[in-house]
């Protein structure tokens, strides 16, 4: 099966077989010009090339563009620096005394952070879910929603286990509760759809540097029209509605989501993420979807008669195509993970008891059969 995107895309295709989009994404080429492009011209010019009111403007296509990746209105759409800015940002004006808090024990921890640090604060409840293998975890979340629950906030896709939520199930389950839902998509966006408004979530995030295949230093924040009424816990000169007015003695947010914007941030980035996004936009991220997923069923076939299995059953309703965490019962994943490196030039991560095998539009069937020979090569260690 070939890529969706020719690999002489990404200049590090060249020396070694990437299976790690998860970790740290890949750039295009063009996305890589375009953040050195602007940041040459600001660097060598300055103001003449920024000025006020550019850089008021300077998001406003990424805006735009995040809105339709994340079928979401582009009034909901903030621009933040990483993922864990926006977290916290919700978990700081969603915690109370009085609430509770759904967390996946094995999530990513810029997801459960926040509610630790308000548990230790406030006095916040924690709910743990498990995720585990021989149930949905779906279900297992819904289950763990009560009258006491405030919140629940869960990655989309389990970075570690490659384990799927349901996010409309989910957040259908938690609004007969009167609970919010919180959902980074991170580990999803760029990669597969994502429709906010369809879901009836209260907010996304989303890191701009792993599916989205952008620099580091730009990331995403969705949120609903109510809570981008809110006054954000911590609040930022380009959170007002005209920051360039400076207007220290009064505070005149901006009426939308743009109010949890803080300050001057990567503007190169967000012009990378920008280009990205249309190239990810333009193929389609369904058929991005779809194609992780056969080469997942490919790679499934093939590491079989080796001793490897999937987390989950690629036919389970929690299973992700995107990321496949391979196990077997005899072997270090750690250990297998650095000689697939050092000795085969294959790029994969081992992650709780897995090697973390990431799928995305410019793998390939070839990248398939290399680390299903590269493993026949090594064995169990």
């Amino acid at each position: 099966m070939d890529a969706l995107i020719d690999q002489g895309e990404y200049a590090a295709l060249g020396y070694c077989t990437y299976l790690n989009q998860a970790s740290l994404g890949l750039i295009p080429r063009a996305s890589v010009e375009a953040s050195v492009r602007f940041l040459t011209e600001v660097a060598q010019h300055g103001n003449l090339r920024l000025s006020d009111q550019a850089e008021a403007t300077v998001l406003d296509g990424l805006r735009a563009a995040a809105a339709e990746l994340l079928g979401a209105p582009v009034a909901s759409v903030a621009v933040v620096g990483g993922a864990s800015e926006g977290l916290g940002q919700l978990a700081a004006l969603l915690s109370s005394a009085a609430g509770e808090v759904v967390l996946v024990p094995t999530d990513f921890p810029s997801v459960t952070y926040p509610w630790l640090a308000a548990r230790d604060r406030l006095g916040l409840r924690i709910r743990w879910v498990r995720d585990t293998p021989d149930r949905d975890l779906t279900l297992s979340l819904a289950d763990a929603i009560s009258e006491r629950t405030t919140v629940v906030c869960v990655s989309a896709v389990q970075f570690a286990t490659g384990s799927q939520v349901d996010v409309a199930a989910l957040a259908a389950r938690a609004r007969d509760a009167g609970a919010r839902v919180v959902v980074d998509v991170t580990q999803m966006a760029g990669a597969a759809p994502v429709t906010m408004t369809h879901w009836g979530v209260d907010a996304l995030v989303c890191s701009g540097y792993k599916w989205l295949s952008a620099p580091a230093g730009v990331a995403l924040l969705a949120v609903t029209e109510n809570l981008a009424a809110a006054i954000p816990v911590i609040v930022g000169w380009k959170g007002s509605a005209t920051p360039f007015d400076f207007t220290p003695r009064e505070l005149s947010l901006a009426a939308d989501a743009r109010r949890f914007e803080l300050s001057t941030m990567s503007y190169s980035a967000a012009i990378g993420l920008l280009t990205s996004i249309k190239l990810l936009t333009g193929i389609g991220l369904t058929a991005i979807s779809e194609h992780a997923s056969r080469l997942a069923a490919e790679l499934a076939e093939q590491t079989a008669p080796l001793g490897w299995a999937p987390y989950r059953a690629l036919g389970d309703r929690s299973a992700s195509g995107l990321i496949v965490s391979l196990r077997h019962p005899a072997a270090a994943t750690d250990e297998v993970q650095a000689v697939l490196a050092n000795q085969h030039n294959i790029n994969t991560s081992s992650r709780a008891g897995g090697i973390r095998v990431s799928l995305h539009a410019y793998n390939n069937s070839d990248d398939i059969r290399a680390l299903t020979q590269a493993l026949g090569s090594i064995g169990p260690r």
